[in-house]
């Protein structure tokens, strides 16, 4: 899942086009700039193919901007009671950061059951998710590791039981997006992709 970060909401549309292009049909616009709103909603109005999430949702109103904007799940860094609680409420689906087993079970508790793992790699990565496993297992539990996800690990993580994506912002990388480079971006995500394909082939 391409993390992307946009300054400039003219450079939505074809940055989610390239991201489509490539072969993967989800993609996260961050609340770190004032364009993330308004660029979530061009994207919804012309490419509504493409699923859209809002992230870095670090408190309610941002929360309520994302809905409004038409984002059909939110993602946040950590774990922030006040909104996940404001999430379920809402009946907005919500995907929210933890990096402890504590963090885990307060958002296990308050209804969570898709979890971003953030930062994945200063934690331990792969080896983090495999420990995890053991007690967590059970409850049905699923990670979304970020942050050191790359094209050489992200197989690895993929082919943990406990991971149901991997996302980074590498794909489509704010200094593509400022040059336009809309085929590079295309290119990262087919190669990631075509990765991904691969690996699940030769499980199969």
């Amino acid at each position: 899942m391409p993390a992307v970060t946009l300054e400039d909401p003219s450079k939505a549309l074809d940055t989610a086009k390239a991201i489509y292009a490539g072969g993967v049909h989800v993609m996260e616009i961050t609340f770190r700039t004032n364009a993330a709103a308004e660029s979530i909603a061009l994207i919804r109005k012309s490419l509504p193919e493409m699923y859209i999430g809002a992230g870095t949702i670090l408190n309610k109103e941002q929360l309520h901007q994302a809905q409004q904007a038409g984002a059909q799940f939110g993602l946040s860094p950590g774990f922030n009671p006040s909104v996940a609680a404001e999430a379920v409420r809402m009946n907005f689906p919500f995907i929210p950061g933890v990096m402890t087993p504590s963090d885990i079970e307060l958002a296990v508790e308050a209804g969570c059951r898709i979890l971003k793992l953030f930062p994945a790699a200063p934690i331990g990565g792969i080896d983090f998710l495999k420990a995890l496993a053991g007690p967590y297992g059970h409850t049905g539990v699923t990670f979304i590791p970020m942050g050191g996800v790359s094209l050489q690990n992200l197989t690895s993580y993929l082919s943990l039981e406990n991971v149901t994506a991997v996302g980074g912002s590498w794909l489509a990388a704010q200094q593509l997006i400022e040059e336009r480079n809309y085929e590079a971006i295309r290119l990262n995500v087919t190669n990631a992709a075509t990765l991904i394909k691969q690996a699940f082939q030769e499980q199969s």
